[in-house]
């Protein structure tokens, strides 16, 4: 009998952050910015993600810290043809940030909850999200 194998990627060291917000992508990236002194900017190819048939891409915006080169990743649950983390609907953005970063900064959330359009914050587990591998394409 053959011994198959399981390779398996370990979970990333990520904070998630889910935000709503009832803004357009690129005003609550400038809020983020002046609030958390961040300089995000759109990536050239949005998140493609197929379902039914149907390709839907979701905005993402990347900062990256050149001293350690971890990375800030501002990325838009929704588009107009389908919701990116369909167990988290209610969120429309979520703030993908490297866990040596996150620690750096303890008042993380409370900045992003300072950001002008931004409702409310709120911190999410990564290794509880169903599809939160689409977050880090």
């Amino acid at each position: 009998m053959a011994k198959l194998k399981l390779d398996l990627e370990p979970d990333p060291d990520v904070t998630v952050i889910g935000i709503s917000s009832h803004v357009h992508d690129y005003r609550l990236c400038w809020a983020i910015n002046r609030s958390v002194g961040l300089e995000l900017t759109r990536r050239r190819a949005d998140i493609a993600d197929e379902a039914n048939g149907i390709v839907a891409s979701y905005s993402a915006y990347d900062h990256v810290d050149e001293p350690t080169q971890a990375r800030y990743t501002l990325v838009n649950n929704h588009s107009g043809d389908g919701i990116l983390l369909k167990e988290h609907r209610q969120t429309d953005f979520f703030l993908v940030v490297d866990n040596e970063l996150a620690e750096l900064r303890p008042d993380l959330l409370d900045r992003v909850r300072a950001a002008e359009f931004v409702l409310t914050a709120f911190q999410l587990s990564y290794d509880q999200l169903k599809a939160g591998h689409k977050l880090l394409l």
